[in-house]
């Protein structure tokens, strides 16, 4: 059974079943008494629904924001919107265990030496409406030019660095061979390929909420950042200096989450990360009325060592959270592509709410 969302107090779990359990998984929940309803049928058949057939969009012309995109169309549209706004750079942050280049996009303008606010995407690679959603976010910001707007001033007051792709060897998987892919793709020598990239990061690792096989969705490696794509992203976020706010964008179950994940024990911010969060989650209802619960992680959805949100809390980065859009199991990680656009609506609300506690040195 691949557990979807993890058992946790009283909240129904999302499982998927392989077509050959079905039969056996329905009569044990019944001789249980464990109620159950079935949203996706047929998974295949979800998957081949999720997204529509096209043409290849390599140019911003053609750039349709509102369908799910390959890691090449996300680095040419990365290349293309730096050679379009002067404001916007491409940084490197590392690369992956088969080669391939793992950049963020820089948005700022005028002066430097600004606050910094870093959204991180793809951790997980079958999340695909998480990437969508932060691609989304990078237009907003850039294509309003009303100097009177939010999204105008906020480049003037911060710097914001997003990575599209943060797993692009898993995302890339997702789309040759098994859409359900999770982890990273690294050969450690084990049965089963692959780590955990969200519980290889260096507190409180294999832990509780961490997996030792190498087989679980939520293996946590051979050791602390044995995983390139997560050491990469440690040694960038240390190196830019000013980083006072951090998102790990995944999906999905609707929730706003922050530190800790690995113990119940609350931050010395917690105050203030509530305050934030609860802010956020405002905001995305506002948009479309879409419903997220705000909290620490740990509480919310379950006890997790190895987070990177919990790591780059204890770096220093006072506001760090942990999100997962939408929906709540309907689609799970199949979400279609009709429902990017109200997901990166909402999801925007949200990161403008951190953004401005950053411009307002809340964090």
């Amino acid at each position: 059974i691949d557990y979807w969302t993890e058992p946790q107090g009283i909240r129904p779990v999302d499982i998927h079943v392989p077509k050959e359990h079905v039969a056996a998984v329905k009569v044990f929940l019944t001789r249980n008494r464990i109620d159950y309803e079935i949203f996706i049928e047929d998974l295949q058949t979800a998957i081949e629904n999720e997204r529509s057939p096209r043409p290849e969009q390599m140019s911003l012309a053609t750039f349709d924001y509102n369908v799910y995109h390959t890691l090449d169309e996300i680095n040419q549209w990365m290349s293309d919107m730096v050679a379009t706004y002067s404001f916007i750079s491409q940084v490197n942050v590392g690369s992956s265990y088969e080669g391939r280049v793992i950049n963020a996009l820089k948005l700022t303008r005028g002066i430097s030496q600004k606050p910094q606010f870093v959204i991180d995407c793809g951790l997980h690679s079958r999340e695909w409406v998480a990437p969508a959603s932060c691609l989304q976010a990078v237009r907003n910001v850039t294509t309003c030019f009303n100097d009177w707007s939010a999204e105008y001033n906020i480049l003037n007051a911060i710097e914001i660095y997003v990575i599209p792709i943060a797993n692009p060897d898993g995302y890339v998987y997702t789309w040759s061979d098994d859409r359900m892919w999770r982890k990273t793709r690294s050969d450690n020598g084990k049965f089963c390929l692959g780590v955990d990239p969200n519980r290889n990061w260096d507190i409180n690792w294999s832990g509780p909420g961490a997996d030792s096989g190498a087989c679980s969705d939520a293996y946590y490696g051979p050791s602390a950042f044995s995983e390139i794509e997560v050491l990469s992203q440690k040694n960038f976020i240390a190196s830019l200096g000013r980083v006072q706010a951090y998102i790990d964008v995944h999906a999905y179950s609707q929730y706003w989450m922050y530190p800790y994940a690995w113990t119940s024990s609350v931050t010395a911010d917690d105050a203030l990360l509530e305050q934030i969060a609860t802010d956020s989650v405002n905001a995305i209802y506002s948009v479309h009325q879409q419903s997220y619960q705000a909290g620490p992680i740990s509480k919310v959805i379950y006890v997790a060592s190895g987070s990177s949100a919990d790591y780059v809390y204890n770096m220093g980065v006072k506001c760090s959270f942990a999100a997962e859009l939408r929906d709540t199991g309907r689609y799970g990680f199949t979400l279609p592509e009709r429902f990017i656009q109200p997901t990166a609506e909402e999801t925007f609300a949200g990161l403008m709410v951190i953004a401005d506690a950053v411009a307002g040195n809340q964090c």
